[in-house]
């Protein structure tokens, strides 16, 4: 039997590491791949990724084309500051709409489901919505609940137009209310994520 000598066995060792290494390393960045994978990739914006998320996956271009418009949604880097830019919006939207309704009131004071809007569900929906923000820091749970709260009370209102005809509200306006229904979800949506 032929004697291996110590410097061989030290030659054969490094050669058996040197051929493992590359397929150690392959094997890390799959391991990577694959617990990295739900992460935002580098080229996608937050809220991006936040739209990905919602369900039922038909209306993510509706979510991607309501938030990207906002001058502050896209920059945001983290949830807590997407969250409060997404809840400014539906806030601000949600003010803007509830004058519409206010002014439709003047011209239709009979019509229950105006007045309704105006004076009942946007009151409440811009109150959960200022709730919301106020609690967002120390409270996201609360949060969450407000903004929910708030684009129901926003449904509310469009399940009591019902049939309300074009001639009484522009349709413009129902998509609006539709639109702050909408972005008032994604705002909880956005807060989920700051549940420790």
């Amino acid at each position: 039997m032929k004697s291996i000598s110590g410097s061989h066995i030290h030659q054969y060792i490094i050669r058996k590491m040197k051929s493992t290494i590359p397929s150690s390393l392959l094997f890390i960045f799959f391991l990577c791949i694959i617990f990295y994978a739900p992460l935002p990739a580098l080229c996608t914006s937050l809220y991006e990724s936040l739209c990905n998320e919602y369900r039922p996956e038909e209306d993510i271009p509706k979510c991607l084309n309501l938030l990207k418009n906002d001058s502050k949604i896209p920059l945001a880097t983290n949830y807590h500051d997407l969250s409060q830019y997404i809840l400014e919006k539906a806030l601000n939207e949600a003010i803007l709409i509830e004058t519409n309704y206010t002014e439709l009131v003047k011209r239709f004071d009979t019509d229950k489901a105006i007045s309704n809007c105006a004076y009942e569900f946007y009151n409440a929906a811009i109150g959960g919505l200022k709730s919301a923000l106020n609690e967002l820091e120390n409270d996201p749970r609360s949060a969450r609940i407000d903004a929910i709260t708030a684009a129901s009370e926003v449904n509310d209102c469009e399940k009591a137009l019902g049939d309300t005809p074009a001639s009484v509200i522009d349709p413009s306006i129902r998509e609006r209310n539709n639109e702050i229904y909408f972005i008032s979800l994604m705002s909880s949506l956005a807060i989920i994520h700051l549940f420790s």
